[in-house]
């Protein structure tokens, strides 16, 4: 049976799922998104593990500190939770901001995580062109709303070609509530991805047995993006999605939740 819980951190709280029993896995969703993106992915894993998913701050049920934060902040974020909830070690899942956040949870705190499970994510620092591209979008949101154009445009950069192509009222089902973000918390919720710094370098250092996965048609964190964490990751193994963009869990749910099963099996979690 699943349990909802809010748990204080600092001022504010972060709300978080939890579901199934065994050993405990740990989910992590991408920018304006909540735990529900994981939806397709976590009741095939609580079958026969601890499954949590939380909402980062200023997304979901989880409320907002009073100042600014990091990728680090939010990696701690992810310790936070598993400390409320007596987690001392997990697997950590983690899709784009989520799995930036996750890299920086393996790099601050590697002995809680058992494995890595990095989806559409990147250990570099944000480029020039999607860091005027976001503060654009930024920008017509606070002058325009969130019109109907506006998420249809956002869209392009969440969403592949293919899906938005082939499922275009699922687009606008996820899309829908971004709407009612108020364009203020978008642009504090998107700063500190994009001010985070790159961990290229670092990346020999995560020893832990990680899986990235990617989708062939990504163009927030392209493809290259997790090869080269790929190459520099030790025990890394990738795994390219075909007709698949930015939202893998939801463009492709049942190969992305079988994958992660099969190396939660591979690494004997």
């Amino acid at each position: 049976m699943s349990a909802s819980h809010m748990i204080d951190v600092d001022g504010f709280q972060l709300h978080a799922m939890e579901d199934g029993t065994g050993r405990p896995v740990v989910f992590g969703h991408g920018l304006l998104f909540d735990w529900r993106s994981w939806a397709g992915q976590t009741p095939l894993i609580a079958v026969d593990h601890r499954v949590v998913a939380f909402d980062s701050r200023g997304h979901g049920l989880s409320g907002l500190p009073e100042g600014d934060w990091t990728i680090e902040d939010q990696a701690d974020d992810y310790a936070r939770v598993m400390d409320a909830l007596r987690i001392d070690r997990a697997v950590v899942v983690g899709e784009s901001m989520g799995g930036m956040a996750a890299l920086h949870l393996a790099l601050r705190h590697p002995h809680r995580v058992k494995g890595l499970v990095l989806v559409d994510a990147s250990a570099s620092a944000e480029t020039l062109y999607q860091r005027t591209r976001y503060r654009l979008l930024v920008l017509m949101a606070r002058v325009f709303g969130m019109r109907p154009w506006l998420l249809a445009e956002a869209s392009k950069a969440v969403f592949g070609a293919t899906f938005r192509r082939t499922h275009p009222e699922q687009v606008k089902q996820w899309m829908g509530p971004m709407a009612e973000y108020d364009p203020k918390v978008i642009a504090r919720t998107l700063r500190p991805v994009m001010a985070r710094p790159s961990v290229v370098g670092r990346l020999p250092t995560i020893t832990a047995p990680a899986l990235l996965i990617v989708g062939d048609e990504d163009q927030t964190t392209p493809p290259r993006e997790s090869e080269v964490m790929a190459e520099r990751m030790p025990n890394a193994r990738l795994v390219t999605l075909g007709a698949t963009g930015h939202m893998a869990p939801i463009e492709k749910p049942e190969q992305t939740g079988v994958l992660i099963r099969e190396f939660l099996r591979e690494i004997g979690w």
